[in-house]
């Protein structure tokens, strides 16, 4: 009794009824097999969360039985912290490739910081800059 108490899979071969009219290849349609779980739930879900449902479980073309259990195995494991975490390797070498795409962006920052101030003082020399023109007095 206290067995296996996984979801198995049993083979039923469902019942045909015999007419006089059905032909030989009706009757072996009818017979077809259908797996049969041995477990079985039933939940109610508001509207929203079932087009949620049916939205997820599309994108990731899956059934919805089927995404409602491997979303349920995956929220068990995450709540019992049983996930794959990098090597020290990788974490290193995530950690590094970081630190170089923030010395990339600072030199990027510095560059354009002394172009624009060389530009400032070459307009400076040439007295085409605005700050060095004289005042008449007038507000134009």
């Amino acid at each position: 009794m206290a067995g296996n108490t996984s979801a198995t899979k049993e083979v039923v071969s469902l019942p045909t009824q015999k007419k006089p009219s059905d032909s030989v290849s009706k009757q072996k349609k009818q017979a077809t097999l259908r797996s049969k779980k041995t477990g079985r739930h039933n939940m109610r879900m508001y509207p929203e969360d079932h087009n949620f449902l049916v939205y997820w479980s599309d994108r990731f073309g899956m059934e919805q039985t089927e995404f409602l259990i491997t979303a349920m195995y995956h929220y068990v494991k995450w709540r019992n912290q049983d996930y794959e975490l990098p090597t020290a390797e990788i974490q290193r070498l995530n950690q590094m490739v970081d630190a170089i795409q923030n010395l990339v962006v600072s030199n990027e920052h510095l560059e354009k910081s002394v172009v624009n101030g060389f530009d400032a003082m070459l307009g400076i020399i040439r007295g085409d800059n605005y700050l060095v023109e004289k005042e008449d007095g007038e507000l134009s």
